[in-house]
């Protein structure tokens, strides 16, 4: 579950992540030359009026912090996800049908049939500093 802060700063720190983040947008589509560079400098002058609006009066961009928050703490639970999903089928078990084709058994999970059990003794190590 989502806690979120009902700190003023925690709204404005927010709001001058956001906009810094928007003027960094900005300014890459001004060098490339996608948009005119009056419309890119508008929108940056009105992303730096939010962040000062923002610091002069955060209750107001308190509904904006909550809804932000929310949306890229679901982005954030789908990509991690996505991301472990492909990390287990990409790696984990290429590497786990690799380690089964040449017969290596890591875990000792195979029991010979001399083996009644499957416990093994303990190193028997006086060192403390070298217990494992």
């Amino acid at each position: 579950m989502l806690r979120l802060s009902e700190k003023p700063l925690e709204w404005i720190k927010f709001t001058v992540v956001i906009g810094l983040a928007m003027n960094g947008v900005l300014g890459l589509i001004w060098w490339k030359g996608s948009l005119p560079g009056a419309v890119c400098f508008i929108a940056a002058g009105m992303t730096l009026g939010a962040i000062a609006t923002a610091a002069v009066h955060p209750q107001w961009f308190r509904r904006f912090y909550r809804g932000g928050m929310t949306v890229s703490f679901q982005i954030g639970q789908i990509l991690g996800m996505i991301l472990l999903t492909l990390f287990f089928f990409l790696l984990v078990t290429p590497m786990g049908l690799m380690l089964r084709l040449l017969g290596k058994d890591l875990l000792r999970l195979k029991r010979t049939p001399e083996e009644n059990t499957y416990w093994q003794k303990a190193k028997d190590s006086r060192e403390f500093n070298h217990m494992f």
